[in-house]
């Protein structure tokens, strides 16, 4: 068994190449490394992509906006929060803002970050900023990009927690920005 300061060093990147260049979508790399312990990987594969926001969006009525869309990479119907990339320069709260604003036409006047959060900690893929934003109301039409054909979706606290442990929420990282805010909320109380 390794010692404790082994499993808190970092990896030594001894030699990178790039295989794959899409930015703004994502890079492949794959990278020689070498462990801590001495232990070499020849070829560990990392993936680039840019980080984003997901956005709990409460209103006063007790909705939270929620949408409805297809994923091709999964093949299926999904329910999520509003979310999208963050562009170059952008902060993740003025994503965050951008994003409610186009996919929903909200705004919302209290805004709390719930930290940044990666989904594959092996191969990278982005990393997720979560807010969520009180008093979200309405206050234009969504202005959607042609890939989105969003269905928008206003569910109660409730229908929302029971989406979640119901399994109705099919992408982990919507799920696990709904169940932080839903702690966060429930704290509240």
């Amino acid at each position: 068994m390794e010692n404790d300061e082994s499993v808190k060093q970092a990896w030594r990147v001894l030699s990178e190449k790039l295989l794959l260049d899409r930015w703004p979508w994502l890079r492949i790399h794959t990278e020689h490394v070498r462990l801590p312990n001495g232990h070499e990987i020849p070829d560990f594969y990392r993936i680039d992509m840019p980080d984003w926001t997901q956005v709990f969006a409460l209103a006063d009525d007790g909705t939270v906006a929620m949408i409805e869309h297809y994923k091709h990479g999964a093949g299926m119907l999904s329910l999520e929060l509003p979310a999208g990339y963050m562009d170059d320069g952008e902060s993740p709260e003025e994503t965050a803002r951008r994003e409610l604003s186009e996919e929903t036409g909200l705004e919302a006047s209290d805004w709390c970050y719930l930290g940044r959060y990666f989904i594959d900690g092996n191969r990278g893929c982005g990393a997720s900023h979560i807010f969520l934003a009180r008093h979200a109301h309405q206050v234009s039409t969504p202005h959607l990009e042609d890939s989105e054909i969003i269905t928008q979706r206003r569910l109660t606290l409730d229908d929302v927690r029971a989406a979640w442990l119901g399994g109705d929420i099919h992408n982990i990282g919507t799920a696990a920005a709904v169940g932080l805010a839903l702690a966060v909320l429930e704290g509240d109380s």
